[in-house]
């Protein structure tokens, strides 16, 4: 202990003498400059230095355990989702060097090497920001604990993943009822909820972190309807303006990579991520979360087919560039957002960006803004509040959200979740693994895997009607197919991922019940069928729409034994349509 407390004296005489700061960026899913907070400084002048690190986790790209299922293994983050990880941080690092900083590119656990760097370098703080997802949130706490003995470095942390920012939410449990529902007279019988108050947090030597609160405890009281969220949310904070981005960066006067165990570092390739997940494709029949090894070889090379393909690399400017492009051109006016295909410039597809990090919520919402309503930008703005809402719930509930009775919002629907017992994917293997791979043999739910399969991506529209089949009709285990998109996903995001299952499966902060009739979904969003033609092989040649939309009643090959009783997918309206008339369509 004496040695670590003249370890910190020694630090704070020599910041004392020079008035120098190192501090270390430590970058997570943030990975841009315009609206950054930690490249913003107290004071900015020449004594201020910094460094940058970025570090690919390998518990992303390790099979683990599913959150389902302890014999199946899942992997956190998928080959398209790695691939553009991968273009987001090599367009970071050389925007950070051409203004004159480096990043420093590390593979590992960041609890071990965030701290090695600190000490390499002689950082004085480490700033990063704070994410939901409890083992985003482990990592941070791991790293309180190190310094809390180790306190030669000062942890900052800052939120800039929200629209709002948690500070400026209610702190005082009992508002956030007040302020959805103001007119609503408060019970007094209401017990009140006590208030959270944030302890400043120090090292055993007495140094202050400077740690934003994301707590379960911090949000204590928060909505758990998403109209009231926003309700709640828009009444208590205003959106913060946007910082902007750092002209110059300083490196410390001393700083020498080539001292430092690793150098600048590689950024490592898709191949090299995907290895722990290839040497088990390879060694066994059911890789993970028990879905056949060859489809999910056929995901890994579809992502590395994908490289550079129709798309400008997914970094810090391609992002800002389409949400230029899709604002100010009039897409985001004129764009059918509810369509199964989306893919004519009807979404933003902005998801990626937001997940990545490369781009600012705020940056997203203050653009809409300033376009106004008049120029149909209203509902960007509203998209980014449900996002909100999906992130802060994860906060609120921490591992609960993995839960296999989720939850769910007022007695009736609690009580409705206890009874529900979920089919383990394990022990419905046929149905789980042919819904998973895109072979259930209804046109709209295959399009939709194969999809997201090839590309990582489908419309949010078709995500519904995916997880309304696996959960309403087949009623696997919700968590199974939230793993499985977790995989699949190029834009995933914890909170927003688990978040959209738990509120589509009947266990989430949803008062409704929500069963969609895939059938009569494509006779409404994909009337034309030229989404699934597109995506199911056996439809391509399908010329009538029809025939597409029903293919067992029409003795095409290949979809004479539909997953369930095509009957349920039919609204009652479609389904009295179709017994007067023998069609769907006009």
């Amino acid at each position: 202990m004496a040695g670590q407390w003249w370890l910190a004296l020694t630090t704070f005489l020599i910041v004392s003498k020079c008035g120098m700061r190192k501090r270390l960026i430590w970058h997570r899913r943030d990975l841009r400059l315009h609206d950054n907070e930690l490249y913003h400084f107290d004071n900015v002048d020449d004594k201020t230095h910094s460094i940058s690190v970025f570090v690919f986790d390998q518990q992303y790209f390790r099979p683990t355990k599913s959150s389902c299922r302890s014999e199946h293994k899942t992997v956190w983050c998928g080959p398209h989702a790695a691939q553009a990880l991968i273009e987001a941080v090599t367009c970071l690092r050389d925007s950070i060097r051409s203004i004159g900083g480096e990043l420093l590119v590390r593979c590992g656990d960041p609890c071990i090497i965030v701290p090695q760097i600190a000490k390499d370098v002689g950082a004085t703080e480490i700033v990063f920001h704070e994410e939901p997802g409890t083992y985003e949130r482990g990592i941070v706490q791991t790293l309180q604990q190190h310094y809390m003995f180790d306190s030669s470095v000062k942890l900052c942390s800052r939120v800039g993943y929200t629209l709002y920012h948690p500070n400026d939410l209610p702190f005082d449990p009992n508002k956030w009822d007040q302020l959805a529902h103001p007119k609503q007279q408060q019970s007094k019988k209401r017990k009140k909820k006590k208030q959270h108050h944030p302890a400043q947090i120090k090292s055993r030597n007495g140094i202050d972190f400077d740690l934003v609160d994301v707590s379960p405890e911090r949000f204590r009281g928060i909505n758990r309807i998403m109209g009231d969220f926003r309700k709640a949310a828009r009444s208590a904070a205003e959106v913060r303006q946007v910082l902007d981005a750092p002209k110059c960066l300083r490196l410390p006067p001393d700083f020498d990579p080539a001292n430092l165990e690793g150098g600048r570092g590689l950024i490592p390739s898709l191949e090299e991520l995907m290895s722990p997940l290839s040497e088990i494709v390879q060694s066994s029949t059911n890789s993970i979360l028990g879905v056949d090894s060859d489809a999910i070889q056929f995901v890994i090379q579809s992502a590395i087919d994908n490289r550079g393909r129709d798309h400008e690399c997914r970094g810090e400017k391609a992002a800002l560039d389409r949400l230029d492009s899709f604002v100010d051109n009039g897409h985001a006016a004129t764009a059918d957002r509810s369509r199964a295909d989306v893919s004519d410039n009807d979404s933003s597809r902005l998801s990626v960006h937001l997940s990545l990090g490369t781009l600012s919520p705020r940056t997203a919402y203050w653009k809409a803004k300033r376009i106004g309503d008049e120029g149909g930008c209203d509902w960007i703005a509203s998209h980014l509040e449900m996002r909100d809402f999906f992130l802060y719930t994860a906060f609120a509930n921490g591992s609960r959200l993995y839960g296999a009775k989720g939850i769910p919002v007022g007695k009736k629907r609690q009580q409705k979740v206890q009874v529900i017992q979920w089919n383990s994917p394990k022990d419905d293997a046929d149905r789980w693994a042919r819904w998973a791979t895109g072979k259930t043999q209804l046109p709209l739910i295959d399009a939709a895997m194969k999809e997201l399969m090839t590309t990582g991506y489908c419309s949010n529209r078709v995500r519904q009607n995916a997880a309304s089949v696996l959960t309403k009709d087949l009623r696997i285990d919700w968590r199974a197919g939230a793993d499985w998109f977790q995989f699949l996903l190029e834009d995933h995001c914890v909170g927003a991922n688990f978040g959209n299952w738990l509120y589509f499966s009947g266990v989430g902060p949803d008062p409704k019940n929500r069963h969609f009739r895939t059938v009569s979904q494509m006779k409404r969003y994909d009337a034309r069928a030229e989404y699934v033609r597109r995506w199911v092989p056996g439809l391509a040649n399908v010329e009538d729409a029809e025939h597409a939309l029903r293919p067992w009643d029409f003795g095409i090959p290949g979809f004479d034994s539909p997953i369930v009783d095509p009957r349920t997918q039919y609204t009652w309206q479609d389904m009295q349509l179709l017994e007067s008339t023998g069609k769907l369509l006009d």
